[in-house]
């Protein structure tokens, strides 16, 4: 699985801690079809994300101020280190505290190095920095993907499977891993049940070696999949799933299945 791990450390939720090269929140997109009007709030901006994914501290806290177009063009320093940022599990009340990254390749990242979350489990984000409101959010880890037993058929053609679908679980990416490259299928969830998934790479040489699925929350499916402002700030402007402040926090849950004979 060595080569599978690597690839989706690369690959997890699109990248969600700054892969460049692919299509990130982080990263410009496609301009609107219309302007949205918005009055501008002064407060944080904030890019959370929980990953169910079984490599503890993988969970990154992104913190910024919210600025004006004018001044983003004048490139007034966005980032924020010295923020509070802390997680509470609504169930057993612990509090996890995420400290901002000293490196400076990170900067406005906050990271909790034994922070695991658990799938089914609900946490409350809470930010505090300076004079801002107090930025609140909260999320659901979904359940992590899971196939239907005995579903799973390999060729060297094809890989199907059936899926099993849960209520807490709003998108679905499916990766399909070669050795130097992936194939890719997205999936929206609306119901519970199973959904046959099938790959086909009669055309293709190599023999997969892994499939990685990635279960994502509502907070970021709706966030993923929505335009961004006008306004050329870090994240979407005009959808927010989080309280006193601009962005989103949410959560994913991974699963990963060796295609190895």
């Amino acid at each position: 699985m060595n080569k599978v791990k690597c690839s989706i450390l690369l690959i997890m939720v699109l990248g969600l801690a700054g892969v460049s090269t692919c299509d990130l929140p982080t990263q410009p997109g496609p301009m609107p079809k219309k302007i949205i009007d918005t009055e501008f709030e002064p407060g944080l901006n904030v890019f959370g994300v929980l990953r169910a994914d079984d490599i503890p501290g993988s969970s990154f806290i992104h913190v910024e101020k919210a600025v004006t177009t004018e001044e983003m063009y004048e490139g007034v320093d966005i980032f924020i280190t010295d923020a509070w940022v802390q997680l509470t599990d609504s169930l057993t009340g612990f509090e996890s505290v995420f400290i901002s990254s000293p490196d400076t390749t990170e900067e406005g990242y906050y990271f909790n190095s034994g922070f695991n979350p658990q799938p089914g489990q609900h946490y409350f984000l809470e930010i505090i920095s300076g004079d801002f409101p107090v930025l609140k959010g909260e999320t659901t880890v979904p359940v992590k993907p899971a196939l239907v037993p005995q579903s799973l058929s390999v060729t060297d053609k094809t890989v199907q499977f059936e899926l099993l679908l849960t209520s807490d679980t709003y998108q679905y990416n499916i990766y399909l891993f070669f050795d130097g490259y992936y194939l890719e299928k997205q999936l929206s969830n609306e119901s519970d049940g199973a959904r046959f998934i099938r790959f086909d790479f009669s055309n293709r040489t190599e023999q997969p070696t892994g499939l990685v699925i990635i279960g994502y929350d509502r907070n970021l499916s709706v966030y993923l999949n929505s335009s961004p402002s006008f306004i050329p700030q870090t994240y979407h402007e005009t959808v927010r799933t989080v309280e006193n402040g601009y962005g989103c926090f949410g959560s994913l849950a991974v699963t990963l299945v060796s295609l190895f004979n």
